[in-house]
């Protein structure tokens, strides 16, 4: 059984379950968060506009992946000149931010986290990719891969303590 989304209550709540995931979803792809985001809205956005003639035959998580992904293919090949543009703006834009120290930007978070995460063994670091970048719960990942939801866990806890310790003197984040 999922989720419905006939009423503002549960899309608001479809929403706040899966917009960060999707959103981390599209980013492995565009490589832009703001664009991501973006994606993402448009996703919901559809979505919402076509509620009342949905016929969900999958699980609502497996539609609204692959819905966004489809929104992103559209985004991508409706904005494919715009986004070499955009991408050389960025560049001024994100040099200016950290010259004023005013954010950290997350893409450069999610690059040094998947640079750390080559030194771990392929299934801790699949484990932890389903979590964290896919939004799968741990159930589902134990489901997903065949291993007890206590394995998920420790592996999550494990992978955790040793990014801390590994990103805690990294150059470009500020104290």
């Amino acid at each position: 059984m999922h989720k419905s989304i006939g009423n503002i209550t549960e899309f608001e709540s479809v929403f706040k379950e899966y917009f960060n995931p999707l959103v981390n979803f599209v980013n492995k792809y565009l490589n832009n968060y703001e664009n991501s985001r973006e994606v993402v809205q448009l996703t919901f956005v559809k979505l919402w506009n076509n509620k009342d003639g949905l016929e969900i035959k999958s699980s609502l998580k497996s539609y609204l992946f692959q819905m966004t992904k489809n929104t992103m293919i559209d985004f991508i090949r409706k904005n494919k000149n715009h986004l070499k543009m955009a991408e050389l703006e960025s560049v001024d834009t994100e040099y200016m931010a950290f010259e004023n120290e005013q954010y950290l930007d997350p893409y450069i978070i999610r690059q040094a986290i998947e640079k750390c995460l080559k030194d771990l063994k392929p299934k801790a670091r699949e484990i932890f990719e389903l979590n964290k970048f896919e939004g799968l719960t741990y159930e589902e990942i134990a489901d997903h891969l065949q291993i007890s939801k206590r394995s998920v866990e420790d592996n999550i806890s494990k992978i955790l303590k040793f990014l801390q310790e590994e990103l805690k003197n990294h150059p470009d984040f500020f104290e």
